[in-house]
């Protein structure tokens, strides 16, 4: 005798002509995610433990909600942009929350539990999320760019430091390097030369002990211009990254690490918005009769703001073409010092890029050359 197969809560609540919308949460861990169901009157459906994969949580949603899911939503992570992109490409209406908005909004309960962020976030999405930001969970393309972004920033920081510990190293020893742009192979040998020197002199024989470190460095080095050289041939094939590259201090590596944080323009409505993303505005607080500006938020990707600060950088001290940009950093300089004008240029270049690519417009040094371009036009 045949088993019939078990209906579904959805099917069960298809009959009865119960069925209605519903609102998911997801608070999602490495292994386990915990779901919460609420119907469109706030009422729970049903409170879960699932293997943290997109199929179960594919499977839980649709026996007890059918087709008839309002909104999912799902608490931005490291885990969470490939759970989102899957539970997407299943046909789901998904939101990534931004976390630290969510941690707020739950925060009001007593007892933090899985249980209870769960419901929370399905609460949330259920009565609207006017004041809540959705984050922009990017495409597949833009996470491999910025994975090789990072790798190649922490083997470029471990190469300095590995660099400084020799440096501090000889130092103790009385070996001075000089400092300057030298190729690892300059600074391997003045390291073998001051060696020797501390050999000779003291009979300490380092080498054995520092070899090992100016190999590391050298492999660091070889692998992190591997790298560079597929970014700068990535940077060279996309149309928006050769525009920013005509900007001084701009080159592949900062014009990737810009595109693929903002990815999409439309994101945003205004320049200062985008000066904001990357936390380079400073921050406001206001009370009664108190209101105070203090250093920037610094809240946002922390590497791409790095790579402006860096741009800046290069603009102020070590490019050679006059800009109104140039010119306009190197007056803020006199008036509130280096370092405070270099995050300022660095705000500015941002609202600069961005506005660059949302109007489909050239880099121009000056008004002189703006000008001409509108009357050739």
């Amino acid at each position: 005798m045949s088993k019939t197969k078990r209906k579904s809560y959805a099917e069960q609540a298809a009959e009865k002509g119960t069925l209605s919308k519903y609102y998911v949460g997801l608070d999602v861990a490495q292994k386990k995610t915990q779901v919460c169901i609420l119907d469109e009157n706030g009422k729970i459906v049903r409170e879960k433990y699932v293997n943290s994969r997109p199929k179960a949580l594919e499977e839980v949603i649709r026996h007890y909600c059918a087709s008839n899911v309002e909104q999912i939503g799902i608490e931005s992570g490291n885990y969470s942009g490939w759970l989102y992109q899957e539970l997407k490409k299943a046909g789901f209406p998904i939101v990534c929350l931004d976390a630290l908005q969510i941690h707020r909004f739950l925060s009001v309960r007593r007892n933090k539990t899985d249980v209870n962020d769960a419901r929370g976030i399905a609460e949330l999405v259920r009565r609207g999320m006017d004041w809540v930001n959705a984050v922009h969970v990017k495409s597949a393309i833009c996470y491999e760019i910025r994975g090789l972004l990072t790798i190649r920033n922490r083997m470029v920081k471990q190469r300095t430091d590995n660099i400084l510990m020799l440096r501090g190293i000889l130092k103790a020893y009385g070996g001075i390097i000089e400092g300057g742009s030298d190729n690892i192979d300059t600074f391997r040998q003045k390291v073998i030369d001051v060696a020797v020197d501390i050999h000779v002199r003291d009979q300490i024989d380092l080498r054995p002990r520092i070899r090992p470190v100016l190999e590391m460095i050298a492999k660091l080095d070889s692998s992190a211009q591997k790298i560079e050289e597929e970014l700068k041939v990535m940077a060279e094939a996309s149309p928006v990254c050769q525009k920013f590259m005509t900007v001084p201090g701009v080159g592949p590596i900062i014009a990737l690490s810009f595109y693929t944080a903002i990815e999409d323009p439309t994101r945003f409505r205004r320049s200062s918005d985008v000066a904001a993303y990357f936390g380079l505005t400073p921050r406001i607080y206001q009370s009664g009769e108190t209101e105070t500006s203090g250093q920037i938020s610094k809240m946002g990707n922390q590497m791409t703001r790095s790579h402006l600060v860096l741009a800046a950088n290069v603009i102020l001290s070590s490019s050679r073409e006059w800009s109104s940009l140039k010119v306009w950093g190197n007056k803020l300089v006199k008036r509130v010092g280096y370092n405070k004008a270099k995050v300022a240029v660095a705000r500015k270049l941002a609202m600069i890029l961005f506005a660059m690519w949302r109007d489909d417009k050239q880099w121009y040094y000056n008004q002189d050359a703006l000008q001409q371009a509108r009357a050739a036009a």
